[in-house]
């Protein structure tokens, strides 16, 4: 039998760092504004519940 041949490591690759963050919100509030996660701050959401021609209605008329 033929001796075998050492067997070479395959290059390895460094990792790539992450970007850093553009800007990292300081608040929770000004994270959700960023996203556009927030609570409504007055009953503008509350009127589809009140329209007939709504799902939010129907929804509101049968399980409510």
């Amino acid at each position: 039998m033929a001796p075998r041949k050492p067997k070479t490591a395959a290059p390895v690759s460094t990792p790539q760092p992450q970007p850093l963050l553009a800007a990292q919100p300081q608040s929770a509030q000004a994270a959700a504004a960023q996203k556009g996660l927030f609570l409504y701050t007055d009953d503008s959401w509350s009127q589809d519940y009140f329209n007939k021609n709504d799902l939010h209605f129907i929804e509101r008329e049968l399980f409510g």
